[in-house]
C-alpha cells in the first residue's frame, strides 16, 4: 500500500506525464495508465510485414512436428488457402499457438481438428 506522500507523487506523474520510474514506482498499476504495448490490436498479426517471418507453410511444418506425407500435405493446404485469402493468416496464427500450448510434444492433431473447425465455420473446406 502507498504511503500518502508516494500515492500523491504518483498521481502528480501521472497527470504531468511524467514517468512513473523516477518515482520507483515502475510496477505499479494505475487505471488509465499507458502500457507499454498500447497499440497493438487483437489483429496484429494481419499488419506484421514479411520482413523477417519464415514461411507460413515452414513454420506449420516444423512448428507442428508433422512427420507424415498427409500431415505435411495438409499443411500445404491450410498455407494455400491462406495465400488465396480465403482464412486470415491470424487465425492459423492463434491455432498454431493454442496447439503448441495445448500438446508441445504432439501439437498437429490438435491445429488439425481446430482450424478444420474455424474454417468450416467460415464456409470453407480444407
Amino acid at each position: 500500500m502507498l504511503r500518502r506522500r508516494s500515492w500523491i507523487k504518483a498521481v502528480t506523474a501521472v497527470f504531468t506525464g511524467a514517468g512513473l520510474g523516477s518515482l520507483g514506482l515502475d510496477g505499479l498499476y494505475l487505471p488509465g495508465s499507458v502500457s507499454a504495448q498500447e497499440g497493438f490490436g487483437n489483429n496484429f498479426a494481419n499488419s506484421i510485414d514479411n520482413t523477417n517471418l519464415a514461411k507460413l507453410e515452414d513454420q506449420l511444418r516444423y512448428g507442428l512436428r508433422c512427420v507424415t506425407p498427409a500431415q505435411i500435405a495438409y499443411v500445404g493446404i491450410v498455407a494455400n488457402a491462406v495465400e488465396q485469402d480465403r482464412i486470415p493468416r491470424a487465425m492459423v496464427n492463434l491455432v498454431y499457438r493454442w496447439s503448441l500450448e495445448r500438446n508441445p510434444r504432439v501439437p498437429f492433431p490438435y491445429f488439425q481438428f481446430a482450424i478444420r473447425e474455424l474454417a468450416k465455420r467460415r464456409g470453407v473446406s480444407l
